[in-house]
């Protein structure tokens, strides 16, 4: 394997590392928000909103950049169109990620909109939460999966 095919291989390993780092930081908002009061709640919520919806959309780019590095080593490797699906469990797990993701990303929407319409957000609060909580488990297999998965692609 060539220097520029490990460094293009690297690109998504790279950037996700960036970005579990941010979902972690973002997902001790949960913690830290007991503590705040008044306007420091306040604003502690709205950056973790507006960070919340920039996450998605760089987590949404690193799934892209994996997807488009494994069809491109697959296209070349001669396995044609098959490649744009995942080949090992850790491109089925990201796939299982992005959901929940998206369903965490929904739910913290959902919650801003009952907050500020004055309905009751309790509920959707304690979903949004139990998303994360799922999310942070599917993000350290995932992970995992994925430091294996590499070592077996810079062997052959």
């Amino acid at each position: 394997m060539s220097v520029v095919e490990v460094v293009i291989l690297l690109l998504h390993p790279l950037f996700s590392l960036i970005v579990i780092y941010w979902m972690y930081k973002q997902y001790s908002h949960r913690k830290n928000r007991r503590e705040l009061r008044g306007q420091q709640a306040i604003d502690a919520r709205e950056s973790h909103e507006q960070v919340g919806e920039k996450l998605y959309r760089s987590a949404l780019g690193v799934i892209a950049i994996g997807f488009i590095v494994n069809f491109s080593f697959g296209w070349f490797d001669g396995e044609g169109y098959l490649s744009l699906f995942p080949s090992a469990l850790h491109g089925w797990f990201g796939v299982v990620g992005i959901i929940v993701l998206t369903i965490t990303v929904r739910k913290g929407r959902l919650v801003k909109k009952q907050r500020e319409s004055g309905q009751k957000y309790a509920l959707e609060l304690q979903r949004h939460g139990r998303a994360s909580d799922v999310m942070m488990v599917l993000i350290v297999l995932h992970a995992f999966l994925g430091f294996i998965y590499l070592f077996q692609l810079l062997i052959k």
